[in-house]
């Protein structure tokens, strides 16, 4: 059930139907898995991954803000060698993968989150400006770090801890909303504007996925905090 400190908006328009939302309002756990290429088996990668992290975070959740973010880099670990594994029966691609978990503790929040690959995490905290806390590992058209290939997995770099003010908000999404060039890129006035014209989180998502520009899957994932 959705937690009453949360307003959590998701929407997606799939053109090859290689996006995977998670959203477990239970766990205060959501992410993007990004299937990579045109690889008609990274749909399964990140099926796989969705499931994996999710699984991983149920057994090991220990409500430790502090190990938040580790836990969350296990969780993303496992899923990699789970796919890998996986590969050896059968074809497997490749995924994307950013991911923020929520912890109350007392009267403060939490935020943990990771990610890899091209997918981002944004946050807008209080009165402060929104800022990209992820990075784009890519390079042109090829994906430099990603999870479900031994070659093209690099560890997981990407990973953060930070307190979330009432009224923050929390934006999850695949480049397939960012953009990858300068013609279909959005930019974080693009995201602002989006946000404040937006009422509440889902029409704060629905409007990212209206506004984005490259041809591709786009999902986005708008989360913001009540009081």
């Amino acid at each position: 059930m959705p937690n009453d400190y949360l307003d959590v908006g998701l929407s997606k328009k799939l053109l090859k139907g290689q996006d995977v939302a998670l959203t477990n309002h239970d766990l205060n756990l959501f992410a993007v898995f990004d299937g990579i290429g045109n690889n008609e088996n990274s749909l399964e990668a990140a099926l796989i991954a969705s499931q994996s992290v999710q699984a991983s975070v149920e057994r090991n959740e220990d409500k430790s803000v502090q190990n938040s973010p580790n836990m969350l880099v296990n969780a993303l670990v496992e899923a990699h060698q789970e796919i890998v594994i996986e590969s050896k029966f059968r074809p497997m691609g490749t995924t994307t993968a950013s991911m923020v978990k929520l912890t109350k503790n007392e009267n403060l929040l939490f935020m943990a989150w990771v990610s890899i690959g091209d997918s981002r995490v944004y946050i807008r905290n209080g009165n402060a400006p929104l800022m990209m806390l992820s990075r784009d590992e890519s390079s042109g058209i090829y994906v430099d770090n990603c999870i479900g290939d031994e070659k093209h997995f690099h560890g997981v770099a990407q990973e953060g801890l930070m307190e979330v003010t009432e009224g923050a908000e929390i934006v999850i999404v695949s480049d397939g909303v960012i953009g990858s060039s300068e013609e279909d890129s959005l930019k974080l006035n693009d995201i602002e504007k989006a946000l404040n014209s937006s009422k509440n989180a889902q029409a704060a998502s629905n409007e990212l996925i209206a506004i984005s520009k490259k041809a591709d899957d786009k999902t986005a994932i708008v989360i913001r905090t009540k009081p």
